[in-house]
């Protein structure tokens, strides 16, 4: 590769590093107020939740009293319901006995009816004629003695017949009464859960509605959260370049007194023919044994860290305000992109990468871009 071409990359390098400044002090000034009403904003959500977080606790026990309450009477629905179907079923059973009770007394009213009649024959025309026929009177007697005691026992099973009519009457009113009660109380009942299910339903809506909106706060909070990190890096990033235009203005004020990057003898200066006179030397080469020690010359940040074509193993630094150090054909790197070095501070060791024939370094300061005479900023040996 010719060195016109590695010259145009190298250029290239310096172009996508540069640092931009555009008012830095007000851009600071401006994300900071923005993080100021992010951070207000996410207090005052802070704040929402915790209150919404209080009143979904809230709904949530209601509804599970509710629950608990809906639970409760149906199982008391439940019991009135099995109550009254045994109620039902003592009624069907007391109007059967008493159907069975009125039949037996409508049978014994019709035996009684009949020995009445057989008792008047007895003690009427029948008596006569028992006496005209001559008859026993003593026979006449105990058939009159027969009818009258079973006509008693009868009358006596009527009586009974009636009195147990009269007590299942009264069982069953007591038990209408008692069926009228339990009708009312599921009625009632009926109500109690129709108007708990109502509430919890009305509960459910609200708790609904507020996880709804839970989930609209956190996705505003975690897009504010999310805001408040950029503007947090760009103040990072702003205050960086901002340090390293102060840590320039070091840099030029050190001019002539920079450290070497390296030990070893300088083996080409800067402006000096190479290539036949087709170009120049941008920087100095200093010779030096593989794995020498190579040096930040000044603080800065790591702004290339790579093997480019033409320069092996290149570290580039930014230092800001337009101030670049470049150290090529490097054996090891030690640092990446990103990293902040001091002066004095390892960042690669001496080779011959990027097809060099000399073990050594290869050194450049640019400004803005230009390549300047390194020598001029070294401090003298």
């Amino acid at each position: 590769m010719g060195w016109r071409t590695r010259l145009t990359q190298i250029g290239f390098v310096w172009f996508l590093v540069a640092p931009i400044s555009i008012g830095a002090a007000e851009n600071i000034s401006k994300a900071k107020s923005d993080i100021n009403g992010i951070t207000k904003r996410l207090n005052d959500l802070d704040a929402w939740f915790s209150d919404a977080k209080s009143r979904q606790r809230d709904l949530q026990k209601d509804i599970r009293s509710t629950d608990q309450s809906i639970a409760s009477t149906s199982g008391d629905i439940r019991g009135i319901e099995s109550e009254l179907a045994r109620i039902r079923a003592e009624l069907q059973e007391l109007n059967a006995r008493a159907t069975a009770l009125s039949a037996q007394r409508r049978q014994q009213a019709e035996l009684i009816a009949s020995h009445l009649a057989a008792a008047y024959r007895l003690t009427g025309e029948d008596y006569l004629k028992l006496l005209l026929n001559q008859q026993d009177p003593e026979q006449l007697d105990r058939m009159m003695r027969y009818h009258r005691y079973f006509a008693q026992a009868r009358t006596e099973a009527i009586d009974d017949y009636q009195r147990t009519l009269a007590e299942i009457d009264a069982n069953a009113s007591a038990i209408h009464t008692r069926e009228d009660a339990l009708n009312q109380q599921q009625r009632h009942l009926d109500g109690e859960r129709d108007e708990l299910k109502s509430k919890r339903v009305a509960r459910e809506r609200l708790l609904v509605s507020l996880n709804s909106e839970m989930k609209d706060k956190s996705d505003e909070r975690a897009r504010l959260t999310q805001d408040r990190k950029r503007l947090e890096s760009l103040i990072a990033e702003l205050t960086r370049r901002a340090q390293q235009q102060a840590t320039a203005g070091a840099f030029a004020k050190n001019k002539g007194k920079l450290p070497w990057p390296t030990t070893g003898k300088l083996a080409h200066r800067f402006g000096q023919d190479r290539s036949g006179g087709l170009l120049k030397w941008q920087g100095i080469f200093i010779d030096a044994p593989e794995g020498t020690p190579v040096t930040a010359v000044h603080p800065g940040r790591v702004a290339f860290s790579d093997w480019l074509r033409g320069f092996g193993l290149l570290t580039i630094i930014d230092h800001g305000n337009g101030y670049m150090s470049l150290y090529a054909h490097s054996d090891v790197l030690y640092k990446q992109v990103g990293d902040r070095v001091s002066a004095g501070e390892t960042i690669a060791t001496t080779g011959r990468s990027g097809g060099q024939n000399e073990s050594g370094l290869y050194f450049e300061i640019r400004a803005n871009g230009t390549a300047i005479d390194p020598l001029a900023w070294l401090a003298r040996r």
